[in-house]
Formats: C-alpha cells, sequence, structure tokens
C-alpha cells in the first residue's frame, strides 16, 4: 500500500508519542505502515529528513491559527503569542522538544521564519537582529519545554502546573522586555544618525 508523504509524517509523529524519540525507528514506522523499509525512502532520503520534516510539521501544527499581527497589535504581544503556542505544540508531543534540537528548517518553516522577520522588520528591527530575535525566542522555548519533558511526572517540590506556566511567563517577557529596549536603542541610534 502506497503512503502519502502527510500519512507518513502523521504515522510518524503518532510513533513518536508512543515510544518517544530513543524508540523512533524507521523499521518501526514502517512497520506502523505495514510497509518495507525501503519504501520510505520514497519521501525522505534518510531519517535526519524525516526528524527535520517531522519537527517542521509540529511547528506548522502549533502555528496553523496564528497570522499576522492585526492592525494595532503590537509586535511583542505577537511574540508572546507565537512563543506560547510553540510551547504547547512541542508539549503535544513526548519528546517533542527534543525532536526539535539540530532540526534543520524545510518547508513552509522557512516561509513562516521570513514572515516574522518581514514583521520585525516593520517594528523596526534591522535583518539580522530580527533573525537573532527568532533563534532566542526559538531556542528559549525549546530549551525550556526540554526540561519540562525530562522532568515529566516528577515535578519540583511543591511545583504545579500553573508555577511552571508562570516561570515559562517571567522568562518570556524577561526576553520581550531586553528585545523592547534593543529596539529602543536601535531607534534612538537612528534618531541621532538622522539630526
Amino acid at each position: 500500500m502506497r503512503h502519502t508523504r502527510a500519512a507518513v509524517m502523521r504515522a510518524a509523529l503518532r510513533l513518536l508519542d508512543e515510544v518517544g524519540l530513543d524508540g523512533l525507528t524507521t523499521r518501526g514506522l514502517a512497520q506502523e505502515l505495514d510497509v518495507r523499509s525501503p519504501a520510505l525512502y520514497r519521501h525522505f532520503g534518510s531519517k535526519r529528513e524525516l526528524l527535520d520534516h517531522m519537527a517542521a510539521t509540529m511547528i506548522e501544527d502549533a502555528f496553523a491559527h496564528l497570522a499576522r499581527p492585526g492592525p494595532g497589535q503590537d509586535w511583542a504581544d505577537w511574540l508572546a503569542e507565537r512563543g506560547r503556542a510553540l510551547r504547547r505544540g512541542l508539549l503535544t508531543y513526548r519528546d517533542g522538544a527534543r525532536l526539535h534540537v539540530g532540526a534543520r528548517p524545510v518547508g513552509n518553516q522557512v516561509v513562516t521564519s521570513e514572515s516574522v522577520v518581514e514583521v520585525l522588520g516593520e517594528a523596526g528591527f534591522p535583518p539580522e537582529e530580527a533573525r537573532r530575535v527568532i533563534l532566542v525566542i526559538g531556542r528559549y522555548i525549546v530549551g525550556w519545554v526540554v526540561e519540562e519533558q525530562a522532568s515529566a511526572g516528577r515535578p519540583a517540590e511543591g511545583e504545579s502546573r500553573e508555577a511552571a506556566d508562570a516561570d515559562f511567563e517571567y522568562g518570556l517577557n524577561a526576553i520581550l522586555t531586553g528585545l523592547r529596549a534593543s529596539l529602543d536603542g536601535v531607534r534612538a541610534s537612528l534618531d541621532g544618525e538622522i539630526r
């Protein structure tokens, strides 16, 4: 039976949820799909490519309901919304964050990054700084979720889901406050050059 690339991806994500990243093999995926392992290579040239596409699919799902900032919406509020959506998306799957560690952007993920750079550019960030903003926030969130998923079932004494959410928000807001200050510095510098 032939499977579409999308069907293979969804099966791989289901299997990830069942067996975790360490247990995910192309042989296991082939068994899940009732095909021979070489059939998977019609869609993906290597396991690394499969993992990159799984990570991209998770991000696409996480951001599916998000659009560009609405009229008058603050760029930092928009980025915070995206950050929360990414965290939820990574937490959706067992080892979701570990899957993203080292994943290369593929497909629509590249377009999505370019649109975020564009939005940040409209807010006043130079392109290179906008790229760094994406990296800083993304790495904060992936690292945060790696820790959350590593300690799943073993919360710190007295820690609740609400406390973990509040701690996450504190870190995200600290980053955004710093980025806002950086942007204010860029604007002040540009104003000084113009005068």
